[in-house]
């Protein structure tokens, strides 16, 4: 079980990712973004992290406003919410400054644990899967302790 903090009044739910990339780590604040099939870095923290955005793939992507083209790099380890995956593939693509974000945390990474939100108090709980009816009911009783 691992659970984040997160400000309940912000405007979306930031959480702290850590990345390896070529340049070694970096620790960004990336928006939790279940509206997003992806994980998408933006620009500037791709470049920082090292990679070449020009000789990165492109691919057209679908967003809620139109069709949109994004680099593909594979980052060497991503880290959020007490998971760690290797060899991550990320979109890269220019975010609006407004969004006061590195980038969005996408469905492709939250889809590896079970994610509880307790937006009243602030906080982000995530679990492991499980099949077992003895060990989902000890995984109840913690995740009703955290919230």
């Amino acid at each position: 079980m691992s659970w984040t903090r997160f400000d309940p009044t912000a405007t979306f739910v930031r959480a702290p990712v850590r990345i390896v990339g070529l340049n070694g780590v970096e620790w960004l604040g990336m928006a939790l973004d279940t509206g997003s099939n992806r994980t998408v870095l933006g620009e500037l923290a791709a470049i920082r992290l090292g990679y070449d955005l020009l000789s990165a793939p492109t691919v057209r992507i679908v967003t809620a406003s139109g069709v949109a083209e994004a680099r593909l790099i594979r980052v060497r380890q991503i880290f959020a919410l007490g998971i760690a995956v290797d060899e991550f593939p990320v979109l890269v693509m220019p975010l609006p400054t407004q969004l006061r974000a590195d980038g969005l945390l996408g469905l492709d990474f939250l889809r590896r644990r079970n994610l509880f939100c307790n937006f009243d108090k602030g906080i982000l709980l995530t679990l492991p899967f499980s099949r077992s009816f003895l060990h989902r009911l000890a995984l109840s009783a913690q995740i009703f302790a955290a919230l």
